[in-house]
C-alpha cells in the first residue's frame, strides 16, 4: 500500500511540475513585446501603459513616421493612440498652420474637414502628409479662442477666455522664425509674437520643461495634442475615446506622461471630443484618410489645424 501511495505522490508531483512548466511557457509566449521604438519607449517608461498588445510604425515621408498603439491603461481600460513623429531637421519637412480653403482669413472664420483642408493645401513642393485639428472655437459665433499666424502673417492676435470654459484659451503652439517649435502660456504671447511664423491657440499645457504640469480636469476623453523635444522633434498625439471596447480616452496627466516618455520638453492640448482627428496621406495609395476612429463616427469640420508638409513633386 505504501508503495502505491509513493507512486501516486510521485505521479502527482510530476503532473504538477509539468502543469506549472506549461503555464509558464504559455505566459512567456503570450506576453506581447513591442516591436517599434515608440512602443518600447512607452512600455518601458510610461506608467499609464499597463499592458501593450499592438504597435506598428510606418513611414509617411522621409522624416515623418506614424506609430499606432493599442494597450491596456493602468486603470484597466483599453486605449488606442496615434503618434506622429516629425523631424523638423529633415530637409523639406515643415510644420505649419492649416485653415479652411487654404485662405488667410482675418474675420468671418469658417470650418472645413481636415481632408478638404489638405486637398486645398496640397501642391508640388508642398505635399501634405499629416494633419491634426488645433484650436477651440465657439460653435455659435465662430469665435476662435486663440491667435493665428500663417507664414509670418498675423491673422488674429487675441485670446478669448471665458470662465465657463476654463480649459480653453490658455496657451499657444507656434513655429518661430528659425523653424523651431514653441509652446507657451497666453501671457507670453505678446512678447513672442513678432518672431512667430506659425501660431494657433491651445488649452492646458500638460508638460513643462519635461515635467508634468499638475493641471487636470475630470474625464477620459478623445484628445489631440502636440509636443516637442529639445532638439526640435515634434510629436502629434491623438487618442480615441468614448468607446469602451475600442478606446476610452485619456486625461491630461495621462497624455503628459506619454509625451514625457517620448522625451518631450513641452506638450499642449488642443480641441478634443469629436474634433480629435488625425489625417494622413496613405503611404501606398497616396490618398488622404482619417486615420483614427473619431468619436463622431466621421470627420468633423474644424476651424484650423497643424499640418506637416514635405518638399515632393
Amino acid at each position: 500500500m505504501k508503495k502505491i501511495q509513493y507512486l501516486f505522490s510521485a505521479l502527482l508531483l510530476a503532473a504538477t511540475i509539468a502543469a506549472c512548466t506549461e503555464a509558464e511557457m504559455y505566459e512567456n509566449t503570450h506576453v506581447y513585446h513591442p516591436t517599434t521604438a515608440v512602443g518600447r519607449q512607452l512600455a518601458e517608461n510610461c506608467p499609464v501603459v499597463a499592458h501593450m498588445y499592438a504597435d506598428t510604425t510606418f513611414l509617411l515621408a522621409v522624416g515623418v513616421e506614424q506609430t499606432d498603439l493599442a494597450f491596456e491603461k493602468s486603470n484597466g481600460y483599453p486605449t488606442r493612440i496615434y503618434v506622429t513623429r516629425i523631424d523638423l531637421k529633415q530637409p523639406g519637412v515643415k510644420l505649419s498652420v492649416s485653415m479652411p480653403y487654404d485662405a488667410d482669413a482675418t474675420a468671418n472664420f469658417q470650418k472645413q474637414t481636415l481632408s478638404d483642408m489638405a486637398t486645398y493645401a496640397d501642391r508640388p513642393g508642398h505635399r501634405v502628409v499629416a494633419m491634426i485639428n488645433a484650436d477651440f472655437w465657439d460653435t455659435g459665433n465662430m469665435d476662435i479662442r486663440g491667435p493665428i499666424h500663417r507664414g509670418g502673417r498675423i491673422l488674429k492676435n487675441t485670446f478669448i477666455y471665458k470662465a465657463t470654459l476654463p480649459q480653453q484659451a490658455l496657451s499657444f503652439a507656434a513655429v518661430d522664425d528659425e523653424g523651431m517649435p514653441l509652446i507657451a502660456d497666453s501671457a507670453d504671447y505678446r512678447a513672442a509674437a513678432p518672431r512667430l511664423d506659425e501660431v494657433t491657440g491651445g488649452g492646458v499645457i500638460m508638460l513643462r520643461n519635461g515635467q508634468l504640469s499638475g493641471l487636470s480636469y475630470a474625464g477620459n476623453d478623445p484628445r489631440s495634442a502636440l509636443g516637442y523635444t529639445e532638439d526640435g522633434v515634434v510629436y502629434f498625439l491623438v487618442v480615441d475615446g468614448r468607446n469602451q471596447y475600442w478606446s476610452n480616452g485619456m486625461t491630461y496627466p495621462d497624455m503628459g506622461a506619454v509625451f514625457q516618455a517620448l522625451g518631450c520638453k513641452m506638450a499642449v492640448n488642443f480641441d478634443g471630443g469629436g474634433s480629435a482627428q488625425l489625417l494622413i496621406r496613405h503611404p501606398y495609395a497616396g490618398i488622404f484618410e482619417l486615420h483614427n476612429q473619431a468619436s463622431d463616427g466621421s470627420e468633423r469640420a474644424v476651424v484650423n489645424g497643424w499640418m506637416v508638409t514635405v518638399d515632393e513633386p
